[in-house]
């Protein structure tokens, strides 16, 4: 049976991840290679673990569940439900945490279960997500301790995290103040933070540029493998593959969507009649640039948001979408396009994820 097909190129991506995990092991900073985007796809983790990448971490814990086999380290990195915690025992050897009673949850699954399972204890440094807010410094250091008397439980570190929530970007400043909050902790219990996890692939330009805190060990990335992209300065890293369009907004030339033209045909440019809002109640406006030639594509909203992709022949242009279509402009091509025709996408963070979620994309991964 048909159906739109995203394509994986697993050889660049184990290369992008190489070369990832080497910078940063250069900086003393440990690599959590984030497999998220992928819903847990064994071959991505697969490839993230043959650049050398020890720890993979994922949001769900029906994904861990997965990846568990491949023998890796596992990192659930959303904060637990308390009605999931002997599934995240079970199948993750460390958490993201910051509530008291979870973690009082967690220790108790794992004293069931007759296993140590490792607590990320989470510090807000303003991104107004997840973590102790950083200025209660009591609360942190108490939660720590709790951690550190409960026999099932081992305190893995300290973590932080920018960017998703907030837009707030990580700087010197405040990866500064996470490192000297985390040094109070040790002085005030009389311990070494072994890890102390800063932040995701925002912080990777620090890094890049050489200005990377010493004393601060691990990252937690995903976007830097896989789009070889600078999130904060909005540009591609020189020495990883991306997409192939520099204009393009954080594609990647790793990951290609592939629909078939179901109608091929020269049309106006505006509707013709009255007009309302389309299927997704939205008010169109458009401009007339007379009889052009257009492709309907056999792809819709339904599977991959069209505005998150980029054409691979920059002489196309999408013109919309519908829950099962979509309408691409081919005037400029240089070639003629056929029923049974297919054309080609990148995807953007956005698009990828989709794709991996629904049961209406197919993969095929490149080896």
């Amino acid at each position: 049976m048909y159906q739109p097909l995203v394509t994986v190129n697993l050889q660049l991506l184990t290369e992008n991840a190489r070369i990832e995990r080497q910078q940063l092991a250069e900086a003393g900073v440990e690599t959590v290679g984030v497999n998220k985007v992928f819903d847990g796809c064994t071959e991505t983790a697969r490839a993230l673990m043959d650049a050398g990448i020890e720890i993979i971490a994922e949001s769900r814990t029906y994904n861990l569940a997965k990846i568990r086999p491949l023998g890796c380290t596992t990192c659930l990195l959303r904060s637990p439900c308390p009605s999931e915690v002997d599934d995240v025992v079970r199948y993750a050897d460390v958490s993201l945490n910051s509530e008291p009673e979870v973690i009082h949850a967690l220790a108790a699954a794992a004293a069931r279960q007759g296993v140590t399972h490792g607590i990320l204890l989470m510090v807000d440094m303003g991104d107004l997500r997840e973590g102790i807010w950083y200025e209660d410094e009591a609360q942190i250091v108490d939660t720590v301790r709790l951690i550190l008397n409960q026999p099932n439980l081992s305190l893995y570190g300290l973590g932080t995290n920018f960017s998703c929530y907030g837009a707030v970007i990580p700087t010197v400043r405040n990866e500064t103040a996470f490192l000297d909050l985390a040094h109070r902790v040790e002085q005030r219990l009389g311990i070494t933070i072994r890890r102390l996890s800063a932040g995701n692939g925002t912080s990777y330009n620090l890094i890049d540029e050489g200005r990377w805190p010493k004393g601060l060990n691990q990252l937690r990335i995903g976007g830097v493998h896989q789009f070889g992209y600078d999130y904060v300065n909005l540009h591609y890293f020189n020495r990883f593959h991306h997409s192939a369009k520099p204009e393009a907004r954080a594609c990647s030339d790793l990951f290609h969507l592939r629909a078939e033209v179901i109608e091929a045909s020269a049309k106006p440019t505006v509707p013709v009649g009255e007009q309302s809002v389309d299927a997704f109640m939205q008010v169109k406006h458009f401009v007339d640039h007379g009889t052009r030639r257009r492709v309907l594509l056999a792809w819709g909203r339904q599977d991959v948001p069209a505005d998150c992709c980029t054409p691979v022949d920059d002489a196309m242009q999408i013109l919309g979408q519908t829950s099962d279509h979509t309408l691409v402009d081919v005037e400029d091509c240089s070639r003629a396009f056929h029923p049974g025709d297919t054309i080609e996408f990148e995807l953007d963070y956005t698009a990828l994820l989709m794709a991996f979620q629904t049961s209406g994309v197919r993969r095929e991964f490149i080896h």
